[in-house]
């Protein structure tokens, strides 16, 4: 058996770009069987390429991840003398598939014969009617017959397993993604991937060793399934500091544009390191406060470099189905939302002008001292083995000390009886003052920053848990006992 690969936009390239675009792609197809332990040879003829393997069924999965390929047929590799001699080796072929029912035959041929693709859907079709197919039905059959005839070879197959086209991985240079480990960055990267682009990351990590893991677990996803040709590299540069200035001593108003910012500066100059051409982001017009068309733009106006945001006129339904296909939506769903990063009454149209008065209260170095420390990591070969089960319980443990890291405002709204509030830079920096002793639940809006404290809390011995869902979670289940609907 043969895999009979089809190329997609490749094919109308014109003849200097075609081949170098074919020799990439031949690259990458190597790179996806080799990773994934699978022996095979390969060659290409006129626009398709040819992959023998003894393992059909894997390699058909492996591939069509591989961008540049439009479809796939596991097929039988014949020759023949004649026309005569080809119908009679395809119909014994088909003759299981279609006996005792409706089928048609479609026939395409390359190269010079004294016989047309019809003459093999007629000789063919007949043959097949003698060998127990039902009846000849050219609109809805149960069985298609496809012969490809290729000088004295010709391919039978009975099936065409659809791939994602786009173009070979490293055809369009490289890119720079940031990603959050959310759901939004990774499909924006995978649509890069998709168009050619080698796509490196970025993680601005606010939230430590658990904010790094569930991105690392999101991106392990893209490198090993969708990354073929090339190693993808992340980047961390710790932002906790950056992100603990801006509260300190900017417009709380401000503060998601301030942080993107730098953000922004952040992958410009990873893309400078990398030889990138843009920065990639997956943002989506008007899902979140710094999304609106008047903050994207006052966020672009602090890099040089050109930003592309392939999910811009995405919804999130959108992109949590792209996500379910790609594979990345488990890891994803586990990745915490870093609520210590946003503002509570966030400006919806933020002013350059006062957004760069706000940051002149900061120091320059800031950037280059995070930056300085950035860990790289190849993401192909990259573990992520450490696991943060057990740090998380649906209801605080008998006697526990419940600690609120959310602000004061949110504190006094509503807050769980018998708790203490304590902003999350006061706790890491008080830990000394921690009874040892004592078991502590920690509790925040969404249950990212608590998963931190916690951790950071059990590396140091003190038994630590953080409260599954934070707040909000928490707070519709308490009101549900009380009989009330729960806030959104």
């Amino acid at each position: 058996m043969v895999l009979l690969l089809r190329l997609g936009e490749i094919t109308i390239k014109g003849a200097r770009t075609r081949g170098r675009f074919e020799k990439l792609l031949l690259r990458n197809i190597h790179d996806a069987l080799r990773s994934n332990g699978i022996a095979y040879k390969a060659r290409i003829e006129g626009g398709r390429i040819f992959v023998y393997t003894g393992e059909e069924e894997r390699a058909a999965q492996v591939l069509r991840r591989v961008f540049g390929i439009k479809s796939l047929s596991p097929a039988q590799e014949i020759e023949f003398e004649d026309l005569s001699d080809l119908a009679e080796r395809a119909a014994a072929y088909f003759s299981s598939y279609v006996k005792g029912r409706s089928f048609a035959v479609r026939a395409r041929r390359a190269g010079a014969h004294p016989f047309t693709s019809l003459d093999v859907e007629r000789e063919l079709g007949a043959r097949l009617l003698k060998e127990g197919g039902s009846r000849v039905d050219l609109e809805n059959p149960e069985v298609t017959a496809y012969v490809e005839v290729r000088g004295r070879r010709a391919y039978l197959f009975t099936e065409i397993i659809e791939a994602y086209g786009g173009l070979p991985v490293g055809s369009e240079g490289k890119v720079i993604a940031l990603v959050s480990g959310g759901f939004d960055s990774a499909v924006a990267a995978w649509y890069m991937l998709r168009r050619g682009a080698e796509v490196h990351y970025l993680l601005c990590s606010l939230g430590g060793p658990v904010h790094e893991a569930g991105a690392l677990h999101v991106l392990k996803v893209l490198a090993d399934n969708w990354s073929y040709g090339y190693r993808p590299k992340l980047y961390v540069v710790d932002f906790g500091e950056i992100l603990r200035e801006i509260r300190r001593n900017c417009d709380p108003s401000l503060l998601t544009v301030i942080l993107k910012r730098f953000m922004y500066r952040a992958a410009e100059a990873v893309a400078k390191r990398e030889g990138a051409e843009a920065i990639v982001t997956g943002e989506s017009l008007g899902q979140a406060s710094s999304q609106t068309l008047t903050n994207l733009a006052v966020s672009t106006a602090a890099v040089s470099i050109q930003v592309l945001r392939p999910l811009i006129g995405f919804d999130k339904d959108d992109i949590i189905a792209k996500a379910r296909e790609i594979g990345t939506y488990e890891a994803s769903a586990r990745a915490k939302e870093y609520c210590g990063a946003f503002s509570e009454h966030p400006k919806t149209r933020a002013k350059l002008e006062e957004v760069e008065r706000e940051e002149a209260k900061l120091d320059p170095s800031l950037l280059d001292k995070a930056l300085s420390g950035a860990r790289v990591y190849d993401l192909r070969s990259v573990s992520v083995e450490e696991s943060f089960e057990g740090l998380e319980v649906d209801e605080p443990p008998e006697g526990a000390v419940i600690v609120d890291l959310r602000s004061e405002e949110k504190f006094r709204s509503w807050s769980l009886p018998g708790s203490i509030r304590v902003d999350f830079d006061q706790l890491i920096e008080g830990l000394h003052a921690l009874d040892p002793t004592k078991k502590y639940v920690l509790l925040c809006d969404e249950g990212a920053l608590s998963l931190e404290a916690a951790y950071v809390l059990r590396k140091l011995g003190i038994e630590a848990y953080s409260l599954r869902g934070g707040a909000r979670r928490i707070r519709r289940k308490t009101l549900k006992r009380r009989g009330s609907e729960p806030v959104a």
